[in-house]
């Protein structure tokens, strides 16, 4: 048995896998995540070896003093299944190349855009040839919403709304649909140049905010949590073999 641990921001991922195949899985809050993985641990006594995508910066020596067993930090350190051609390979969180290995393994020998909708949007590249080339980031949804916030002093903090239409009669009305279509606009305009200059491109959207724009974003493959799963999954035979 295998246990594979996306610790994001906010929310941590689990999935538990047997014989390469899903048996359980769940979300824990980051906050609570090393006491969430002390009673998995304590639980699960079988665990032969653990995967990690850290985001949030938890202690790693008491996670591996919890784990009692094997555990793969994810890292440009690592094997990976693809080459990286980024000026720093260590600046490269954990969070995107968790992507761009799961992109590999889904679409093998295939020009990848992976866009993650999450805190930020992050646009990650992998060419055909499994190289990572870079890609580009900016602010999501709620980070939008708290800017205008405490950047101005009569703007209301708000939550993520999906606009009925596109001209605001209101305050509330008209940031919703400044962030709303503005996000859109500016993935669509991503994908556009991408396009121009990879013919052959396969556009995969993810994160936690994907699911806002599954009827906005035409010709991308919307990917739930299984896909980054399987990816760190992947890279973790890889680095048992």
């Amino acid at each position: 048995m295998n246990l594979v641990l996306d610790i994001g921001n906010t929310n941590s991922k689990f999935s538990v896998y047997k014989s390469n195949k899903i048996i359980d899985f769940g979300v824990w809050d980051s906050i609570k995540v090393k006491d969430k993985f002390i009673n998995w641990r304590r639980e699960n006594k079988n665990c032969e070896s653990i995967v990690i995508s850290d985001v949030l910066g938890v202690n790693k020596d008491d996670f591996e003093f919890i784990a009692k067993c094997h555990v793969i930090w994810i890292s440009s350190r690592i094997k990976l299944p693809f080459k990286i051609k980024y000026k720093n390979p260590g600046e490269l969180g954990p969070d995107r190349i968790s992507l761009a290995a799961a992109a590999v393994f889904k679409y093998p020998k295939k020009n990848c855009l992976v866009i993650d909708i999450g805190t930020c949007i992050t646009y990650d590249f992998i060419s055909k040839n499994s190289t990572y080339l870079g890609g580009s980031i900016s602010p999501g949804f709620t980070m939008r919403y708290t800017i205008l916030n405490t950047n101005t002093s009569k703007l209301p903090r708000l939550k993520i709304v999906e606009p009925s239409r596109l001209i605001g009669g209101t305050t509330e009305e008209c940031i919703h649909s400044g962030i709303f279509f503005g996000v859109i606009g500016e993935i669509e305009n991503q994908i556009n140049l991408y396009k121009k200059k990879y013919k052959d491109l396969t556009i995969i959207l993810t994160g936690g905010d994907a699911k806002y724009l599954a009827n906005r974003i035409k010709n991308g493959i919307f990917a739930n949590y299984s896909f980054i799963s399987k990816g760190l999954f992947n890279i973790l035979n890889l680095n048992n073999q």
